[in-house]
């Protein structure tokens, strides 16, 4: 999905610029303004999932950034909202500030309509998942063996910092026999985890979900 997810992001960051370029030179400053939003808000989602230049420093900060301050994008439910806003705001500021050229306005249908169903189709993606996950927490509600004895049993590797991926991992199959991908689990713990890294889950961030009144959206 990073991948999907990061074609998305690039679409947004192109549709933007054609036409940031195009209202900047028609003299429309303020639609160029918010195309420039755009783009910076498609940066921002390219540099989450992209494939490319995951060893360079600036990019390994800018996530621990985005993690810190806009948590929700982390999420598939905040990148598919997000991707559902984006596609519409692209694709009606283009429809209307290109109306002069029709392969742009083709494009700009192209690009927008793309956006928008990865958007749509991301939040249905997270409503599943999130049904599983909280299946888990029902289960774990039930459990006869304490929250906090399941949580020792399970957390070997640095119990005072938290319970790792794949302790949680095994955690999760004991209780519901469910096996959560991996790719699954990282997405589970940056719903979860209060830890800026998002690599561990402690005992109280456990707590807290496994007793909460509502079912946590990944």
């Amino acid at each position: 999905m990073n991948l999907m997810w990061f074609a998305a992001a690039c679409c947004v960051m192109l549709g933007s610029l054609i036409s940031f370029m195009s209202e900047l030179f028609s003299l429309q400053w303020i639609d160029a303004l918010e195309m420039g939003y755009l783009f910076i808000f498609g940066l921002l989602l390219a540099v989450l999932d992209t494939p490319l230049f995951n060893q360079v420093a600036i990019v390994s900060e800018m996530r621990t950034g985005i993690g810190k301050y806009i948590a929700l994008l982390q999420r598939i439910t905040g990148k598919g909202a997000a991707y559902i806003f984006l596609g519409c705001a692209l694709w009606s500021s283009m429809f209307a500030n290109l109306e002069d050229s029709g392969f742009l306005l083709f494009l700009a249908v192209l690009i927008g309509l793309f956006v928008v169903c990865i958007g749509v189709f991301s939040v249905a993606i997270a409503v599943l998942k999130s049904r599983n996950l909280n299946l888990v927490r029902l289960e774990l509600r039930k459990e006869p063996m304490s929250l906090k004895q399941m949580y020792d049993m399970y957390a070997k590797m640095n119990p005072t910092a938290g319970i790792t991926q794949e302790e949680f991992k095994k955690m999760t199959q004991y209780a519901r026999g469910v096996a959560f991908e991996h790719s699954d689990i990282k997405l589970i713990f940056n719903a979860l985890s209060s830890n800026p890294r998002r690599d561990v889950i402690t005992l109280e961030d456990l707590t807290g979900w496994v007793n909460g009144n509502m079912m946590v959206f990944i």
